[in-house]
């Protein structure tokens, strides 16, 4: 008897060479490490972690980063320590966030939204820790459908600056609000209180002329960012959403909310009919008007906190007229354009500033830093610059700022009159 034997056939090895390519794919946009990393990583065995929410496309390229062949041979250990801890690194280089969360997950970390969590006392937003990260969680409604709030916040995810306060996760709520998760910043205070505390009004730590163009050249390099890269609008800036922390050389400035306008749907279709949203004094024409927000919008609301950052007055004050014993309104668009007019040699535009820099600060350069906010609220929004000219113009003048600091070496503890107020 004849035993015919078949020959077995050699393994095929077309999916490998995919599963390579599909590596590389991965890694296109990476830097050679991170390449170097992930190739390695295919010959040791890692089984994938399972996530329960939705995340960014950076975390989805973290996840299939760590899949792996099975076939590693048993004697590497040391190659295989080493990978690991190569991979390891890899992981923690790339952000997982932002979070599709669930609104249980949400309400358990918040517990349940008690007052104990909340940020200021009869304040809607709250303070919790999501996935060990500390963050700061405010509420807006929701006008767009739910299904689209996870393509915009994967979107989003791939937008980081360092002037901007990190978005770290969004969830819908089943009353209809939209409940956003950031980066919590414990040792910053807002623009507002450093400019205008009611308890020390002749005292802010923002004495220098640097200090105040640091925070300026921050705030407009931050939207820029927002304009030109994450390609949507604001709609939420002001004195209150911008997030000073550290001094002198550590100062840096943070502007909050990032994506919260876009995420909530107030980018969307016809305004009609709804309740005018925005901050007193910062809220273009149109807005008011009713038209939709824009980068003319929120380039209006930049030019409002520059004139705040030169004068320390409010967007909007009401004070009492002596004479008639009421109250007027008073804008520090209007008191701007008066000491702009004003003329006298800089005269007017040195009583303008504000006083607690003590005229420790080139008039020319504030007349410059004036001259560009009131081109940021023209009233028409065609006559607005966009944020490449702005950003520029608030740079060199910043830059400008820390010469005049260094050739002169103010002190601190003294003030120079150059003429009398």
């Amino acid at each position: 008897m004849v035993t015919l034997w078949k020959r077995k056939p050699k393994p095929n090895p077309e999916p490998e060479e995919k599963e390579k390519e599909k590596d590389h794919r991965m890694c296109k946009t990476k830097s050679s490490v991170a390449t170097a990393s992930m190739a390695a990583s295919a010959s040791t065995a890692t089984t994938p972690r399972k996530h329960q929410h939705q995340r960014s496309p950076r975390a989805t390229a973290t996840q299939y980063s760590t899949t792996s062949s099975s076939s590693a041979p048993s004697t590497a250990t040391a190659t295989s320590s080493s990978t690991a801890a190569s991979l390891q690194a890899l992981r923690d280089s790339l952000p997982d966030l932002p979070l599709l969360l669930t609104f249980h997950e949400l309400a358990a970390a918040t517990a349940n939204f008690s007052s104990s969590h909340r940020l200021a006392p009869n304040s809607t937003s709250f303070r919790c820790s999501l996935r060990g990260h500390p963050a700061a969680v405010f509420r807006r409604p929701l006008r767009r459908d739910q299904a689209h709030v996870a393509a915009r916040l994967a979107a989003l995810g791939h937008c980081h600056h360092a002037a901007i306060a990190r978005l770290l996760g969004a969830a819908a709520s089943p009353d209809g609000s939209l409940f956003l998760a950031y980066e919590l910043l414990p040792d910053a205070s807002p623009l507002s209180a450093l400019l205008r505390n009611p308890n020390s009004p002749s005292f802010t730590p923002l004495a220098s002329w640097q200090f105040r163009l640091k925070v300026a050249a921050d705030v407009a390099d931050a939207l820029h960012y927002v304009h030109l890269q994450a390609d949507t609008v604001h709609n939420r800036l002001s004195a209150s959403t911008v997030l000073v922390s550290g001094d002198g050389a550590n100062l840096r400035a943070k502007i909050a909310h990032f994506g919260a306008a876009d995420l909530a749907g107030e980018l969307l279709g016809d305004r009609r009919g709804r309740r005018i949203e925005g901050t007193r004094g910062y809220m273009a024409p149109e807005l008011i008007a009713g038209a939709a927000p824009s980068r003319r919008s929120d380039v209006y609301a930049l030019g409002v906190v520059l004139l705040e950052l030169v004068s320390g007055q409010e967007a909007v004050r009401y004070e009492q007229n002596k004479a008639t014993g009421e109250y007027e309104r008073t804008s520090v668009i209007e008191s701007a354009e008066a000491a702009a007019e004003g003329g006298g040699g800089g005269e007017a535009m040195r009583r303008w500033v504000d006083r607690r820099l003590r005229d420790s600060f080139p008039v020319e350069a504030a007349e410059a830093m004036t001259a560009v906010a009131l081109r940021c609220v023209a009233r028409d929004a065609a006559a607005r610059p966009d944020m490449s000219w702005v950003a520029a113009k608030v740079s060199k003048l910043f830059l400008e700022a820390q010469d005049w600091s260094d050739k002169f070496r103010i002190p601190t503890d003294i003030s120079i009159s150059i003429a009398p107020r």
